[in-house]
């Protein structure tokens, strides 16, 4: 197998755009032109945040135990780490996890009001969901007539419902308002996140006391303490791993609004979701310290391979998990770059089953065309991957570039398997982003 060419490894950290105040400024330069080469094989260090290490910094991060967009972890972890680890030195890794506050949460998104069952589709004639061809809008008005009869003018309702779009299930809601003699749409809102539960008068007055009088929360009546007996209730079936998103009402003591929460039912009790996620980042020690550092490095595993294998170009005529284009097999976890025993198969009628391929190899011969499978593998393959594997891709975190680090198998002809890899760089955020190679394929620790 022809050896794979070698370019001058780019920095990991390009420092870009930071104000010139910026205390990592030097140690990011510092660590451009001394940067970790990536077969280093040093294991990074684990470390998840305790309670006292956001406690160190007052404010918000202690009161809420986690940061935040506005008060991002890469400005406070290097703190914590020169206190945790004090004889880690320089090209020391470590993987950082801590809670980041979610200032909007996907679930105050969700949808509230009454979901079509079963029943009601067949009651209309509709095949369990509403679609381009099938849509709501010709359908709900003449149910809400049926459904509540009783309704005044100005009553307003939300409809929740399936919508089938190009053979996907979502869900969508319909806010309507009765004019006295026919219920007209409002709004239509598509793909809601969750179906929420909003307390009805009834739930606060199991309480009895002061808590059904008022029928709301407060500080005296906290929500936490009452909301987990009243889900218990409203969902006896619940099962473990259930989430239900609940909105109820809470006085705060200067006036009353709507609060929506989301919990988790573990199979015995419901507890609230806290508002923060768990997010892991890599931090670097340089000759200045501790610094963030957004670089993505990883070694593609049989899921990886499977994915390329399903979107080939060129699928196998029998296995699913190879096809002929990228080469990806995910049985062997590896790109199969055999020629002869492989790549070059032909069909019945001695066509070959790659025929791009085939038609280099004729012209030009086996150097061309493994050549031009390598290309196909870095140019085309794991951009394809990385895009799948990293949809919300920037080029930039926290102002610095950041880079993909791509390890892969190649199994060629003879037995000869070689352990490649390529680097990359977001270059546009988008759906989907777009990546850029930067270098590669390229055998880790060889030198120039």
């Amino acid at each position: 197998m022809n050896k794979y060419k070698k370019i001058k490894i780019l920095p990991i950290l390009l420092l870009m755009s930071l104000m010139a105040c910026d205390p990592n400024a030097d140690l990011y330069e510092k660590l451009d032109n001394d940067q970790v080469p990536f077969n280093n094989k040093e294991k990074p260090v684990e470390y998840t945040l305790v309670d006292a290490d956001y406690t160190r910094f007052g404010g918000f991060i202690s009161n809420n135990k986690a940061f935040s967009d506005e008060l991002p972890a890469m400005q406070f972890v290097p703190d914590v780490l020169k206190v945790r680890f004090v004889t880690h030195r320089e090209k020391s890794r470590a993987l950082v996890t801590f809670n980041h506050f979610l200032t909007e949460p996907d679930w105050w998104d969700a949808g509230f009001g009454y979901m079509l069952t079963n029943a009601d589709y067949s009651s209309i004639n509709v095949d369990g969901s509403f679609s381009e061809n099938v849509p709501a809008n010709q359908f709900l008005p003449f149910f809400l007539q049926k459904k509540f009869p009783l309704s005044e003018e100005g009553d307003q309702i939300s409809i929740i419902y399936l919508f089938d779009e190009n053979g996907e299930l979502r869900l969508d809601i319909d806010d309507y308002e009765f004019n006295g003699s026919e219920w007209l749409l409002l709004e239509t809102v598509t793909d809601i996140p969750y179906v929420g539960y909003e307390l009805q008068n009834q739930d606060y007055e199991y309480w009895d006391g002061p808590l059904a009088q008022q029928r709301r929360f407060s500080e005296m009546f906290l929500p936490e303490e009452y909301l987990p007996a009243i889900l218990n209730i409203v969902f006896p079936a619940a099962i473990a791993n259930t989430e239900q998103v609940v909105k109820y009402r809470y006085d705060n003591g200067n006036n009353t609004s709507n609060i929506i929460d989301k919990y988790h039912f573990d199979g015995a009790v419901w507890q609230k979701v806290p508002y923060y996620i768990e997010t892991t980042e890599q931090y670097i020690f340089g000759e200045l310290g501790w610094a963030f550092d957004p670089t993505v490095m990883f070694e593609m595993n049989r899921d990886d391979y499977m994915f390329l294998a399903e979107i080939d170009p060129i699928p196998h005529e029998i296995y699913n998990d190879f096809g002929y284009y990228y080469g990806a097999s995910a049985f062997y976890s590896n790109f199969d770059v055999r020629l002869i025993a492989r790549r070059l198969n032909t069909e019945d009628d001695g066509s070959y089953t790659d025929t791009e391929l085939g038609a280099i190899y004729d012209a030009e011969g086996a150097e061309a065309a493994m050549e031009e499978m390598l290309r196909r593998i870095a140019e085309e393959g794991i951009v394809k991957l990385l895009q799948h594997k990293y949809p919300d891709a920037t080029p930039q975190v926290g102002g610095i570039d950041v880079h993909y680090f791509v390890n892969f198998q190649t199994f060629a002809d003879n037995w000869v398997r070689e352990f490649p890899a390529c680097e990359y760089i977001c270059t546009a955020a988008g759906s989907p982003p777009q990546f850029e190679l930067v270098r590669g394929p390229y055998i880790p620790g060889e030198e120039e």
